[in-house]
């Protein structure tokens, strides 16, 4: 049974973008949230393989499955990405020894630059062509509205203690980690609202999960029995929330985090 009461002490732990969706996440000291927007940068850009509807003169949000992710992609997961500050220049390393350097993804070159090395990388998962997808507004999310996604520490550890070792939270792939909590109190907070520094974010949807939270985020292995743990102690594939923005503000790690 979900415990409501243990909700403690609540602090912002840390702060994920995905500049770039399938590649690796871009920690955070602090960000301004938009009202109803998603966390600034996050999956601004996508890499839409040969089978893609994507459509460069029409672009739009399009399913994951139009993208390299790692639910289909695993391979992936091996792939150092480094990011500038602003979340639009990467570089990409695998095994130690760089890739790419530098590649400006606002630039035709720098896009070019990217998809010649994954195409390398990956030629059978391109399936033909890779494109580097943006569209002004959109967020490359596994879902359309624009949301960001909530992770409990405490139900991330205990998915590890049945497991019988350490859940990397990147695995999850979310935006904001939240300490100080019960586990899986999370699951009836649908509704309510977080204050967390000056923003104000609803609880809006809970996150079921899918084979990527299976995959070793160092090297993409599939290496932990993520769903099964889930269906089998819990009887769901549920971990994490949606959340919107109804007050936009500054967020910090370290930030307290009121529920109401």
């Amino acid at each position: 049974m979900t415990d409501t009461t243990h909700t403690g002490s609540i602090r912002l732990a840390h702060i994920s973008r995905y500049p770039v969706k399938g590649l690796d996440e871009q920690s955070l000291s602090e960000t301004t949230l938009g009202i109803g927007q998603a966390l600034p940068g996050d999956r601004r850009f996508a890499i839409a393989h040969g089978s893609s509807a994507y459509d460069p003169a029409q672009p739009g949000w399009q399913k994951k499955a139009h993208f390299l992710n790692w639910a289909r992609t695993p391979a992936i997961a091996a792939i150092r990405a480094r990011y500038a500050e602003g979340g639009d220049v990467v570089s990409l390393s695998e095994n130690g020894a760089e890739l790419l350097r530098d590649a400006d993804l606002t630039t035709e070159p720098g896009r070019a630059a990217l998809c010649d090395v994954l195409l390398k990388r990956l030629p059978q998962e391109a399936r033909g062509k890779l494109v580097v997808a943006e569209a002004p507004g959109v967020s490359f999310s596994d879902v359309e509205p624009k949301f960001l996604s909530i992770q409990n520490r405490a139900s991330l550890d205990a998915i590890g203690s049945h497991a019988g070792t350490a859940f990397d939270q990147r695995r999850m792939r979310g935006n904001l980690l939240l300490d100080g909590l019960s586990p899986w109190v999370e699951m009836d907070w649908i509704g309510k609202r977080l204050r967390v520094g000056g923003a104000e974010l609803e609880m809006v949807e809970i996150i079921g999960r899918c084979p990527a939270t299976t995959l070793d985020p160092l090297n993409g292995a599939r290496n932990l029995p993520t769903l099964d743990i889930l269906n089998r102690e819990y009887g769901h594939q549920d971990c994490g929330l949606y959340a919107k923005v109804v007050q936009g503000g500054t967020i910090r790690v370290g930030d307290s985090v009121t529920l109401r």
